[in-house]
C-alpha cells in the first residue's frame, strides 16, 4: 500500500470516527429530546430532563457539522453528489435542527404551560426528524443512489426525472423499505442512548420511567440489529475489482452486483465479524446492567453498542461510499473520490494537532458542568430556577 492509499484509508477511518463521536455525544441529546414528552409529566420533571443535556448539547451537535466538513475536505466528490442530489432532505434536517436551540433558550422564558409544551414538542421533533432522516439516508447507501458521473459534473436521475425538476422527489425517493427500516433503527438507537444517559443524571419518578424505556429499547435494538443483518443478506450488494485507473477516475471502476454482496467483507476478512458480535453482546449486557442498577456500566455498554453498530455499517460498505444503482461501474469508493495527496496530508496534520485539544477541552467542560455528578431533581430545579433552562 503506497502513501496515497494509506491516507485515503485513514480519511475513511477519520470520517467514520467523527460520525461515531456525533452518535455518542449528540445521540444522547437527541434521545433525551425524544423521551422528554413521555418520561416527564410535570413542568419540573421536564426541566430536569432538559437540564441534563442543556449545558453540553450545542458542543455535541458541532460533531455533525464536523462530519459534513470532513466529507467536504476528504471526499469532495461525495460531498458534491450527496449534498446536491438530496438537497431537500438535508434542508429538512437543518430545519428540524433549528428547533433545538430555540426550544432550549425560549422554553422557560414564559410561565405559560401552553408556551412550554409547544417548545417541548419542538424539541421532540427537532430530535426525532434528524435521527430518522440521517438513518434513512444511511440505509439507502446499501440500496444505491441513481446517479452517473461525467468529466464535468455529477448528474442525478430519479426514474425519468432530473433532480432539479422537483426537489420533493429526492426525499420521496429515499423512502424505500430498507431505508425506512434503518431510519427507525437509528431512532431506537438514539432513544436507548438517551435513556442510558438519563439513568445517570435524573432521579425520582423520571428515573423509574427511564429505566423501563432503557430496558425495552435495548431488547428492541438487539432484535432490529439481527433483523437488519438478515435483511442485508437478501439485498444485492456490490463488488469492485481494483485497477490503477479506478483509483483516479470513477469512470474506470469494474463493479459487479452480486447476491448478498454487502456481507462479502465478513467472508474475506473473518475478523470483521467480531465488531457486530461485540455490539450484540454489549446490548445483551446492557439489559443485565439495567436490572442490577449499574447505570454507569449500562451507559458504557450503550456507547460500545453504538460504536460497533456504526462500525458494522462502515465495514459492510467498504470500500464503497456512494454506490450507483443506475451505473454501478461509476460508484464512488474511498480510492476514487478523495482529495489530492497534499490535501490529505494537510488534513492529517490538522487532525493530529486539533483532536487531542478538542478531546481535552470537551472532557474539561463535561467535568466542570457536571460538578460531582450529582443527579438533577425537582428540588434543584426550583432552587436554581432563574439560572437553569
Amino acid at each position: 500500500m503506497d502513501l496515497m492509499n494509506l491516507l485515503q484509508l485513514l480519511g475513511w477511518a477519520a470520517v467514520g470516527l467523527v460520525m461515531i463521536l456525533f452518535a455518542l455525544t449528540g445521540g444522547f441529546d437527541f434521545g433525551a429530546g425524544m423521551l422528554l414528552p413521555f418520561v416527564a409529566r410535570t413542568d419540573n420533571e421536564r426541566r430536569v430532563v432538559i437540564n441534563t443535556v442543556g449545558p453540553t448539547w450545542d458542543g455535541n451537535q458541532v460533531w455533525l457539522i464536523t462530519a459534513g466538513g470532513a466529507i467536504f475536505a476528504i471526499w469532495p466528490r461525495v460531498y458534491a453528489a450527496s449534498f446536491s442530489g438530496f438537497y431537500f432532505a438535508f434542508l429538512l434536517v437543518l430545519w428540524a435542527l433549528f428547533l433545538r436551540p430555540v426550544a432550549f433558550e425560549y422554553r422557560s422564558k414564559m410561565p405559560s404551560i401552553t408556551w412550554r409544551k409547544f417548545w417541548d414538542w419542538g424539541l421532540f421533533f427537532g430530535s426525532l426528524l434528524p435521527a430518522l432522516l440521517i438513518g434513512v439516508a444511511i440505509g439507502n447507501l446499501f440500496l444505491g443512489f441513481p446517479f452517473q458521473y461525467d468529466p464535468v459534473s455529477l448528474r442525478f436521475f430519479y426514474g425519468l426525472h432530473m433532480v432539479d425538476t422537483n426537489a420533493l422527489l429526492d426525499l420521496i425517493g429515499l423512502l424505500r423499505p430498507f431505508g425506512l427500516f434503518v431510519g427507525v433503527f437509528c431512532v431506537v438507537m438514539m432513544i436507548l442512548h438517551g435513556s442510558s444517559y438519563l439513568t445517570m443524571r435524573v432521579s425520582g419518578p423520571v428515573l423509574d420511567r427511564v429505566i423501563k424505556i432503557q430496558r425495552h429499547s435495548a431488547r428492541l435494538l438487539f432484535l432490529l440489529f439481527i433483523l437488519g443483518g438478515v435483511w442485508l443478506y437478501f439485498i444485492p450488494g456490490y463488488q469492485v475489482v481494483f485497477n490503477s485507473h479506478a483509483l483516479i477516475e470513477p469512470l474506470n471502476n469494474q463493479v459487479s452486483q452480486i447476491s448478498s454482496g454487502w456481507l462479502l467483507n465478513y467472508k474475506h476478512y473473518p475478523w470483521m465479524g467480531i465488531v457486530p458480535l461485540v455490539g450484540l453482546i454489549a446490548l445483551w449486557r446492557l439489559v443485565g446492567f439495567n436490572r442490577s442498577g449499574a447505570w454507569v456500566a449500562s451507559f458504557i455498554s450503550s456507547c460500545v453498542a453504538l460504536f460497533c453498530i456504526i462500525a458494522t455499517m462502515g465495514l459492510s460498505l467498504y470500500p464503497f461510499i456512494m454506490p450507483s444503482m443506475t451505473h454501478p461501474s461509476q460508484s464512488l469508493i474511498i480510492y476514487n473520490s478523495s482529495s489530492s495527496e497534499i490535501s490529505l496530508i494537510g488534513i492529517l496534520i490538522v487532525a493530529v494537532v486539533m483532536l487531542p485539544i478538542i478531546f481535552f477541552y470537551t472532557g474539561f467542560v463535561y467535568k466542570k458542568l457536571w460538578g460531582r455528578g450529582e443527579r438533577l431533581s425537582g428540588e434543584i430545579i426550583q432552587s436554581e430556577s432563574k439560572t437553569l433552562y
